[in-house]
């Protein structure tokens, strides 16, 4: 067994099917993860016999507050081959991760852990709560306005607008074009949206329940209505939506060097969930 390293292209068949192990995600959804953000130096790799043994991905992000930014790393797709658990390859890959990252002058290790065992586990390696969000269920209400899709450059530049009064994390338009491949392969995408003078945006797409799941909401009015106008792209009476606000634990940090002094809760919606 040798220490972590970075992956490499012709490794990706194992990536891949590592993925669909630990995560049983669509084929669809794993090919296009690799088709828009894959990068060698962009995953961190264990290696057993010559093969991957657990795998961590990670993309560029920024903290940004009081029109300050931090460089940041959004760690994704954390998984151990089932064969080789318990050896403690995640926590050397995390460890790894840390010291490569903060070479490379990121100041922020950024994840969100997908159940309260893994938040346990990752306390174990330093990460501590970094944000909330505001995540509730909602009925459909009538509600006149637009949606229209627009395409990843645009969805960021109006996130940006609609959170640079606070704390929140930047998404490159990279893992913005991710995000709308995963949401248009469940009937969804990233909007527009409008409704009597106010703007906002919404990434939303439909579970297998027939519900419109909105990864994230930004709407300065009415949550309902912005969420109404966002589901009608996706159908579905019932609103399952994440947006800003709440005390719900989300994502977890790392800080490597400290945090900024003053810094209030980031918020962080678009996880690639």
């Amino acid at each position: 067994m040798r220490g972590p390293g970075l992956s490499r292209p012709e490794e990706v068949p194992q990536l891949k099917a590592l993925w669909k192990q630990a995560f049983g995600d669509d084929d669809a959804l794993i090919d296009a993860f690799f088709q828009t953000l894959y990068r060698p130096e962009q995953v961190f790799v264990c290696r057993e016999a010559g093969r991957v043994a657990a795998m961590a991905c990670w993309l560029p992000e920024t903290v940004c507050w009081q029109r300050r930014g931090w460089p940041a790393a959004y760690l994704y797709a954390v998984a151990t081959d089932e064969a080789a658990r318990g050896r403690g390859h995640c926590g050397r890959l995390l460890a790894y991760a840390a010291g490569y990252l903060a070479a490379r002058g990121v100041r922020a290790l950024l994840l969100v852990p997908g159940s309260a065992s893994l938040r346990q586990f990752y306390a174990r390696h330093g990460y501590r709560d970094f944000s909330t969000v505001r995540q509730e269920t909602l009925r459909a209400v009538p509600v006149t306005g637009s949606a229209e899709t627009v395409p990843p450059p645009v969805y960021g530049a109006l996130r940006e607008r609609l959170l640079e009064d606070g704390a929140y994390v930047s998404c490159p338009v990279p893992v913005l074009a991710f995000q709308e491949a995963a949401a248009r392969l469940y009937g969804g995408g990233l909007l527009r949206l409008e409704k009597d003078g106010l703007e906002g945006c919404a990434c939303v797409a439909r579970d297998g329940q027939g519900r419109a799941i909105l990864y994230e909401l930004l709407w300065p009015g009415d949550l309902a209505e912005g969420g109404s106008l966002a589901a009608g792209m996706a159908g579905g009476e019932e609103l399952l939506v994440r947006t800003p606000g709440g005390s719900e634990p989300f994502a977890m940090a790392r800080w490597l060097g400290g945090a900024p002094e003053g810094l209030p809760a980031p918020y962080l919606g678009i996880a690639l969930d």
